[in-house]
Order: C-alpha cells, then structure tokens, then sequence
C-alpha cells in the first residue's frame, strides 16, 4: 500500500530544506580553505618571525660600529613593519639617530622615510606627512622619490579613508591624485610600477575594464603569485569591477602570503572579510575579521583597527540576523514536525486496518521474510569474502614486516662489517619498492576483480574500443584508475597516493579514459557513482 500524497511531499521537505539551508551562504573555493589552515596555524609561523627578529637585536647588540648597527636596524623596521607598529618605529627612530651621528644625507633620508612610513600605519597621516615635507626633494636619489611618493599616497589613503571633513577628504583626493600622476610620469612604462599605477589610475576613472586588462596583463609578465600587496591590488580591481569570485581568490592568496610569512598587519584580510559578508559567508566573515583585529591590535596598527571597527557593527547586524531566520527556521521546522508526526500517526491505524482487512499482507510479509533470509545469505558471503581478503591484507603486510626485518639486518651486517658502500647501493636501489609496489598493485586487481567479476565488461560497454587485458587477473593502469574512482577515490592525489603513481601520470591516464570513452567524462564519472557494478 502507498503512503498518501501528502505524507509523502512533508517527508521530502522535511528532509530537502535543513540541507539547503546549511548550504546556503557558504562560499566553496579551495584557496578559502588553504586560507583557514593558514590562520589555523598562524602560531607557528609567528614563532618562525620571532625568532628571526631576535636573531637581528642580537646581531644588533654584538655590533661595535654604526654602520653596522645602521644596517641591521633596517633589517629589523623590515621585520617590525607589519608586525609590531611600535617597535618598527622605535628601530626606525634609532636608525635616524645613527645616521645624524653618521652624518650621511643618504642614509638620513631613508630613515626618515621609514618613520613616516611607521607614522603612517600607526594611524597618524599627518604627522607621517610632516617628516616628508621636510624631506629637500632635490637632494633625493631616485629610489628615495619613489620611496617617498609610495608612502605619501598611502598616507594620503589613510587621510581619504578616515577624514571627517568633506574638503579635507577632496583635498586629500586632489593631492593623492597629483601623487599618482608624478609616480605614473617617472615609471618606465616596462615596470611593475607603471602598470600598477596605470591601473588604479583606469579603477579610480571608472574604467574597470581597461583597469583589469593592465594588471592582468602585468600579471603575466611578473607573475604576482607570490606577491601579496600585488595580489591584494589585483584583488581591489575585481572588485570594483563586480567581479567577486576573482576578487576573493586574489585576496585570500594575499592574505595566504601575509600569515605564512607572519605578518600581522593585514589588508588584504579585512577586504575578503567585506566580500564574504556580502555573500552571506558569515561564519568566515568573522573568523576573518576576529584574526585581523587580534593582530592589528597587538602589532598596533591604528589604521587597520579603524577599518577593522568600521565591518563589526555590519557583521554583528549580520550575525543576529541570520540567528533570528534560523530561530525562526527551527520553529517552522518544529511545526511542521508536529503535523507530519500526527499524520504519521494516523497513517499507522490507517495500515493497522487494512492488515487486518487482508489477509494477502501475510503471504507479503513471507515473501519479504524469504527475500531476508537470501539477502542474510548473501550477506553472510560477502562477510566470508571480506574476510579472506582481510587474512590476505594481514598475510602481505606481515611479509613486508618481514622483508623490512631482513633488510634492515642486511643494513646491518653491512655498516657492522664497514661495508658503507654495499650498504649504500642497497638503500639507493629501487627495485625492492618496484617488486613491492607490483605486488600491492596484483593483490588489489585480484580483489578487485573478484568483488565485481562484470567489471570489465561493464566498462567496455561504455568505450569506444574494449580494453583487452593481457593478464586475466591483473588490469591495465587506465582501468584501476577507474577501479579506484569506482571505490570513490576521485582526487588525483589520492589515486595517486594508493597506486603510488605520479599526480602528472594519474593526470596524463585521466586523459587517455576521456578519449576512450564513447560517452562524455561526466555521464561515465555519474555512471561510476551510483550504477552498481555486479558484485559477488
């Protein structure tokens, strides 16, 4: 007997909707993933950051003369730049104080560049932008302009970002403007520089498009894939331009680049955090946001705790309000619950009568009972079956425990006799791991095909050729590819992990079964899931 209709429609939404609203609002992208083991692990790479800062201070304190000193506090501001404001600054008043005494208008100037540029990111723009007008430009070395003019946008940036008064806010504008136009007209036009600026100049017009081909065209000639303020400007483009998907690849590989290499200062990270709050990945939004106001806070960068201040109270409006729809999700759910619990219920009495009613539900309920027990036997073969391939598994395994034993004896013997050189040559060669990895590779193709006896048959039937197999009991590469994929190992580096192939070789047979086939890749990989292969 059916269930009614309507039975049936609760059940499925009872079971569809929990499923599609966990679903929803969580951003799928395998670099989003790198980036959580990334802050995950943040600890130690902070580790590895301190102890080359330590490293500097105490090659600091052994240095007898200035000029040294001077050198390995440039070493350390670089250290402390994006990863403690304060201490950066104090390296960067120090080198100034060095180079006075050293009395080098060179080196005066670069230290003083490095104080703005602390200035800058403490938060204080203006107090950054009064050590650079006291710069004479015309003393300046070219890479001292250039140094000078980056830090002067970014402090102008800041001013933009943060100014409470509209004609301050344009005059920064205006200014940051004339500073982009200066450091365009001084770039060769075959620099990364140029083309950066080339295209903020293009994002700030509005012109996206034109924007995104210039620093996509830069990214081919450089390659940015290890550059994370590359990547985080890359980043800012897409997304002015509407493209999110790339903006977010972008600036979470940014964001990857800044934690591996302890930095504590992030840009980056508080941008995604704005995009996946768009996108209703809420969850990440704030582990995102909660990293980037933890290390601003203790490398005590102002300028990034503002920003990171300005995304809170929009995230906690966020939060609550998805915990009001699940809230009112759940008592939607628990309602509904309700009504199909009852209806369950009257479905019940309703099967209680009509069993009662007829008496054919006897001779059904033995066709069942005798269907069971075959399926019991069946069962009760499989469970024989798995356990001949169990004692197989333990037997191979306890001969390669074996073999190792004796090998490492061989080893032995060698070094014990100084025979470092034999001992050498068998460490080095391979055949031993060849013998071993074929036989693995013969037992699993005796498994194998012993639990699906029409596998063979059932993949010709879906090739444009049939695969004939030179050894009965023993498949070709391509076929315990697709043996494996049939065992749901669909990652190439799982196979390859399993079959101790290469990623390139498991690649290069992926390619040889697409031509094989005579059907398309995904009807084979669908068919691969869920057809059942005759078994045992």
């Amino acid at each position: 007997m059916k269930l009614p209709p309507i039975i049936i429609c609760l059940i499925i939404y009872i079971s569809v909707t929990p499923f599609m609203v966990t679903m929803s609002g969580a951003t799928q992208q395998p670099t989003l993933t790198r980036l959580d083991e990334a802050i995950r692990n943040r600890g130690q790479y902070e580790t590895i950051k301190r102890e080359a800062i330590q490293k500097a201070r105490s090659e600091y304190e052994k240095a007898s003369r200035d000029e040294d000193r001077y050198n390995i506090l440039r070493s350390l501001y670089e250290a402390y730049r994006s990863y403690r404001v304060d201490s950066a600054l104090i390296a960067a008043n120090k080198r100034l104080e060095i180079a006075r005494r050293l009395g080098n208008r060179s080196k005066i100037t670069s230290a003083s560049i490095n104080l703005a540029e602390g200035y800058t990111r403490l938060g204080s723009a203006d107090m950054a932008l009064n050590i650079l007008d006291t710069l004479n430009t015309s003393h300046l070395e070219s890479y001292h302009i250039k140094y000078r003019n980056a830090v002067c946008r970014e402090a102008y940036r800041s001013k933009i970002e943060n100014c409470v008064i509209q004609k301050e806010r344009e005059q920064a504008q205006i200014r940051l403007n004339q500073l982009t136009d200066s450091a365009l007209t001084d770039s060769q036009e075959t620099t990364r520089s140029y083309y950066t600026l080339t295209a903020e100049k293009l994002c700030s017009a509005g012109l996206y498009q034109e924007a995104i081909n210039i620093i996509e065209q830069a990214n081919n000639q450089f390659d940015f894939s290890k550059d994370a303020a590359m990547l985080a400007t890359m980043g800012d483009i897409y997304m002015r331009a509407g493209q999110r998907d790339k903006a977010i690849e972008c600036l979470a590989s940014s964001a990857i680049i800044d934690i591996t290499s302890g930095t504590k200062e992030y840009r980056s990270l508080i941008t995604l955090t704005n995009l996946l709050l768009e996108k209703g990945d809420i969850k990440r939004a704030f582990e995102y946001i909660n990293c980037a106001f933890e290390d601003a806070e203790f490398s005590h960068a102002n300028l990034r705790t503002a920003e990171i201040m300005k995304i809170m109270p929009a995230i906690d409006k966020r939060f609550h309000d998805t915990e009001s729809k699940i809230v009112r999700r759940t008592h939607i759910f628990l309602v509904i619950a309700g009504l199909l619990i009852g209806l369950l219920l009257i479905a019940i009495i309703w099967y209680i009568k009509a069993l009662r009613a007829n008496r054919q539900m006897i001779e059904t309920i033995e066709k069942i009972n005798k269907s069971l027990a075959e399926k019991n036997t069946a069962l009760m073969e499989a469970d024989a079956l798995k356990l001949h391939y169990i004692n197989i598994l333990m037997r191979a395994y306890s001969e390669y425990i074996s073999r190792l034993r004796d090998f490492r004896k061989n080893i032995y013997r060698c070094m014990k006799t100084n025979q470092y050189e034999k001992a050498y040559d068998m460490v080095k060669s391979k055949r031993s791991e060849a013998g071993d990895i074929a036989a693995f590779q013969g037992l699993f193709d005796e498994a194998f095909l012993s639990m699906f006896p029409d596998f063979i048959e059932d993949i010709n039937s879906y090739m444009k050729e049939k695969i004939e197999l030179k050894d009965p009991h023993h498949l070709t590469p391509e076929l315990r590819v697709i043996a494996m994929m049939k065992l749901g190992m669909g990652s190439t580096e799982d196979i390859s992990t399993l079959l101790h192939y290469s990623n390139q070789t498991i690649y290069n047979l992926r390619t040889s079964i697409r031509g094989m086939l005579n059907i398309s890749w995904e009807e084979f990989e669908n068919l691969l899931t869920h057809q059942s292969f005759t078994t045992l």
